[in-house]
């Protein structure tokens, strides 16, 4: 069965281990996820000075919430909201595949595919979802 993005244009779900798309500015090599076109967020430059990158789905857990409550129909609360900030630059918003605690805040995270259900029968639908890494694992 054939992976398709929940999120189209932020990630290929064709690529293991899961890496996002994002945006580098060719003068000061700031890096920004989501991708922007507008022109550098942090310096100024103009859109032609930025150049879509790939980004590591990998780095270091720095904040988390638990919603308890959502009205959405892609997720069932209770589940887990993260700040990771990413190897390759940016801080991110994105969900973790289970719970986790404040003492995990300093933890090396990953990105793992998530399945989400099936669009048509030939469709999986999945995201990225973030996981500690245990000891041992490689990060």
């Amino acid at each position: 069965m054939a992976k398709s993005p929940l999120h189209p244009g932020l990630y290929d779900p064709t690529l293991e281990p899961p890496e996002l798309n994002g945006t580098a500015c060719a003068k000061c090599r700031s890096v920004f996820f989501p991708p922007i076109t507008l022109g550098c967020e942090k310096c100024g430059a103009p859109p032609d000075q930025l150049q879509a990158t790939s980004i590591a789905a990998k780095g270091s857990l720095h904040s988390i919430a638990t919603v308890h409550m959502h009205g959405g129909k892609d997720m069932q609360a209770p589940f887990t909201i993260a700040e990771v900030q990413l190897d390759d630059g940016p801080l991110i918003r994105a969900v973790m595949s289970g719970p986790a605690t404040a003492a995990d805040i300093g933890s090396r995270v990953r990105a793992e595919w998530a399945s989400l259900g099936t669009a048509e029968e030939t469709e999986e639908k999945v995201e990225p979802r973030f996981t500690i890494i245990l000891e041992g694992d490689s990060a």
